[in-house]
């Protein structure tokens, strides 16, 4: 083995030039008459100068030669150091060889000779990463503030209330939608306690709940009532989430008032529709109930009318007779409040002048009131015509009147009233637009509580003793309004007294002043009538009452036997048939009847629960009925046919 031979420090140098990876250069500056630095020559370069410039076998050579498109401040830079000696140290990019370098330069020599020592590397890669860095770090900052902007415009504009508390029980950030909804400043919710703001009643439930979450760290919800800043009540349904400290939790909050205003409508309706199927159940089982009734009454209050006419037996006999009549036509009243209630009632509208029934009436009220109620009329002139029957009309108002009477004891004032309301503003919700009159009847009794009024229509409830009322006559006058196109409404206030509405329909008819007499009319010379009812007991009755008029009857049980009567037997006059029986109806047994005998009057007796079917060109009588009122409908029938 031999030894290599020792080296110089010139040599040591030169190896350390050349093996280092730092770009290393020695250049020698050249400057014109005014001390410019105008180029200089690459005196010496080591590999890496070569390596990280692309810049080779440029030793030697002039810059402005190897790098023509050299930028003018790498002269001024290195000529400043040439001049001073200050070194300098420095990041700066050249165009020309299209990288980033870290640039530190420093006399060298004696400075006459203008030489500068150059280290530098390439710092190109670094650069790069670091502008890829400030972009991305750039991007992330706008990713940044659009998702705050997102969440503060989530914050600001949510109808929901969103707030952030401490299990300790404060708020430290809530969003608008408190104020807009309770009504307190944002300085007022942070500076107290939220427990203060809860409902005593729900306090204790929610503070457990947000102790649950705090010792479970999941979320829950419930629902409390938050205090408003007017000192009112708003219920609050919660979603509530801890965060990750176990110190904080996030709480939204959702009105439940309107939702709360729908449920309680939805309530009120479904009651009513509740109501509604009940009332229309009791009013078909006493429609039907009452229909029997009639059938059962036809013939007692025809056989006592007719007992009474004759003036049957003495005196005795005769108030017999007379009692015996009076508690019929009582049960006859009290089957007309059934079916005005079940609204089968069958109803003769026409043009009524209320004004006039009202004062027609004042004495009659009068009378069954007693000396202890006082009895004002106030109608407001001129009044239109009303569109109602006047007959049940009058009933109506009586019974309002016996009930006011009944609600003072001590006695009171009546006060009935008529009027035609000029705006609509004032109707009740359930009518439709149009003209009314408002008839009212205000007393000045005990009026009823809340449980009472919300009952008072229903049939047959009564807050009378027992034998004292049938509770059928408020809701028989709701049942003849509804039917006359209008509605009753009720106020009343205990200790002050009830008032009554009934709301009816203006007509443009006129009123009948004179009503036609027709008690009294006996048959034209020999009539024969054929009468037709299924109910032997009641065909009898109608039979002795037809008789006593002068009329030949010829009865038949059916509409079929009836058709076959008229084909072969005796020619009839008349045709008096009820209504609803087996097999043909009565309609239909009058319109075979018209078809082959034109000219033959038909009356259609109603038993009230079946008028529907009825056609409305047949003259009706309604059961139960006296002979007198049998002889008008007689009479009104055989005008129609010559008409």
């Amino acid at each position: 083995m031999t030894a290599e031979p020792p080296q110089n420090g010139q040599d040591r140098h030169r190896s350390l030039f050349e093996a280092v990876d730092v770009g290393l250069c020695i250049l020698e500056l050249k400057f014109d008459a005014a001390g410019t630095p105008v180029d200089y020559r690459l005196a010496e370069i080591n590999p890496a100068f070569e390596r990280q410039t692309g810049l080779y076998g440029a030793a030697g050579r002039w810059v402005s030669e190897a790098v023509p498109g050299l930028e003018r401040h790498w002269f001024e830079i290195y000529g400043a150091v040439a001049k001073t000696g200050e070194p300098v140290r420095f990041e700066n990019w050249a165009e020309a060889f299209g990288r980033w370098y870290d640039v530190h330069a420093f006399r060298t020599g004696d400075p006459h000779e203008h030489r500068v020592a150059v280290l530098f590397n390439d710092i190109t890669a670094r650069k790069v990463a670091e502008d890829q860095l400030r972009e991305l770090n750039a991007n992330l900052e706008a990713r940044v503030a659009a998702r705050v902007a997102e969440r503060d415009q989530l914050w600001n504009l949510s109808q929901d209330m969103l707030a952030r508390a401490d299990f300790s029980g404060m708020m430290s950030a809530v969003s608008p939608a408190w104020t807009q909804i309770l009504g307190w400043t944002e300085a007022e919710l942070l500076a107290r306690g939220y427990a203060t703001f809860m409902h005593p009643d729900d306090a204790p439930g929610t503070l457990a709940a947000i102790a649950q979450m705090s010792r479970t760290g999941q979320p829950t919800r419930f629902e409390n009532r938050i205090a408003t800043a007017s000192g009112g009540w708003t219920p609050i349904e919660w979603t509530v989430t801890p965060e990750a400290d176990g110190t904080n939790f996030i709480a939204v909050g959702r009105d439940l008032s309107a939702a709360k205003a729908r449920d309680a409508e939805l309530e009120v309706a479904q009651a009513a529709l509740r109501q509604s199927q009940k009332m229309e159940a009791m009013g078909q089982l006493t429609g039907g109930v009452a229909h029997d009734f009639n059938n059962l009454l036809t013939p007692i209050i025809g056989s006592l009318d007719m007992l009474q006419r004759r003036q049957v037996g003495g005196v005795r006999e005769q108030r017999l007779i007379d009692g015996a009549l009076q508690a019929a036509e009582r049960a006859k009243v009290l089957v007309q409040r059934l079916l005005a209630f079940a609204r089968r009632q069958p109803l003769q509208p026409t043009a009524v002048d209320v004004a006039e029934l009202v004062r027609g009436m004042a004495d009659l009220i009068a009378t069954t009131l007693g000396p202890q109620v006082r009895v004002v009329t106030q109608i407001t002139e001129p009044l239109p015509a009303a569109k109602a029957d006047p007959n049940q009309l009058e009933m109506a108002i009586l019974n309002l009147a016996v009930n006011a009477r009944d609600a003072m004891p001590s006695g009171g004032t009546l006060t009935i009233s008529a009027e035609a309301p000029r705006s609509e503003s004032g109707l009740p919700s359930e009518l439709p637009a149009g003209d009314y009159i408002r008839l009212s009847i205000v007393d000045s009794g005990e009026g009823m509580d809340e449980s009472t009024l919300s009952r008072a229509t229903e049939p047959f409830f009564s807050t009378k003793g027992v034998g004292k009322g049938t509770g059928l006559g408020l809701s028989m006058v709701h049942g003849l309004a509804s039917q006359l196109g209008g509605v009753m409404s009720i106020a009343s206030q205990r200790g002050v007294g009830t008032r009554v509405d009934l709301w009816l329909p203006q007509t443009e008819g006129v009123p009948e002043l004179h009503p036609r007499e027709a008690d009294g009319l006996r048959a034209r010379a020999p009539s024969v009538v054929l009468l037709v009812d299924d109910e032997d007991v009641v065909r009898s009755s109608t039979a002795d009452m037809l008789a006593d008029l002068g009329y030949q009857v010829i009865e038949a049980s059916s509409a079929h036997e009836a058709l076959t009567l008229a084909d072969g037997g005796p020619a009839f006059d008349l045709l008096v048939t009820d209504h609803l029986m087996p097999g043909l109806t009565g309609t239909e047994l009058a319109r075979k009847v018209r078809a082959k005998w034109p000219d033959r009057p038909v009356l259609v007796i109603s038993g009230f629960a079946e008028t529907d079917g009825i056609a409305p060109d047949l003259a009706r009588l309604n059961k139960p009925f006296r002979q007198a009122e049998l002889a008008r409908a007689l009479a009104e029938a055989a005008g129609g046919a010559r008409a």
